[in-house]
């Protein structure tokens, strides 16, 4: 039976943990969870029935699979703790956002299979988009392990390790950009009239079905565009607004200000 470590207990390890049990894809009696907040280990413990640990190394020692769900910052502490117990028959996950699986390496003793995931917060309802990269000797049956592993939570895609900031700058903040634009909508809603709450469900669910058409259809985003915007219409009026207040010039550079910030971390 292989074992999994999950090093880190905050919101986004909770998300991997949950959906990967709900799946059926991990059991309980298969998990180690470890993180310095002895609080949270109890409350995750109790709720989802795994065994935990303050003991960083105690939880790779026991593991075949390490998923490192730490913030980048944290890296230079955690891995030195555990790297004595890494060694190329395990698999180290990192899901963290800036750091390549090169500068992992710098912190280990030797050759390990270190994979890269950029998941995002949507694990939590298990939609996540999840990008996939691989060092050099992460082993076929590895590779198509974790591509199980965060199928679970949503859509997967393997790109290349030097593209990963890249893409989360899109998927890894896309969601906050997601919900900004729902609350903008929100706040029209109520600035024409609208009941707060129904303001906020109509801009949710248009979101979310306007999603299900790219999704569904294929179509090129301008294609389903043009199917809402009538010659002379309301959506067009809106349309000129946004464009004169550069909608589509500032999401490109808030997407350029997350990347650039990811290679700072």
């Amino acid at each position: 039976m292989t074992t999994f470590s999950f090093i880190g207990a905050g919101k986004m390890g909770e998300a991997i943990l949950r959906a990967l049990l709900k799946r059926g894809f991990l059991q309980p009696s298969q998990v180690i969870l470890s993180d310095v907040d002895l609080e949270r280990l109890h409350e995750l413990s109790d709720k989802y029935k795994v065994r935990v640990t303050t003991d960083n190394l105690v939880a790779a020692r026991e593991a075949d699979v390490i998923l490192l769900a730490v913030k980048p910052q944290t890296h230079a502490t955690v891995l030195p703790q555990i790297a004595e117990a890494l060694d190329e028959d395990k698999v180290l996950i990192s899901i963290a956002m800036g750091k390549s699986t090169e500068s992992i390496e710098t912190y280990l003793n030797g050759p390990t299979q270190v994979i890269r995931v950029m998941p995002n917060t949507p694990a939590m309802v298990s939609a996540s988009i999840s990008a996939i990269s691989y060092n050099e000797v992460v082993r076929p049956e590895s590779r198509e392990m974790v591509r199980g592993m965060f199928s679970a939570l949503g859509e997967v895609v393997e790109v290349e390790e030097g593209m990963q900031d890249e893409v989360g700058a899109i998927s890894g903040c896309g969601p906050a950009y997601f919900y900004l634009m729902v609350e903008a909508l929100s706040d029209a809603g109520v600035r024409i009239g609208l009941d707060r709450s129904l303001a906020t469900r109509i801009a949710t669910e248009t979101m979310i079905g306007s999603g299900m058409m790219l999704k569904e259809t294929g179509l090129h985003p301008a294609q389903l565009r043009d199917m809402v915007t009538s010659p002379g219409g309301t959506t067009i009026a809106a349309l000129e607004v946004l464009e004169e207040h550069s909608f589509r010039a500032a999401v490109m550079k808030a997407v350029q200000a997350a990347l650039r910030r990811a290679r700072e971390v």
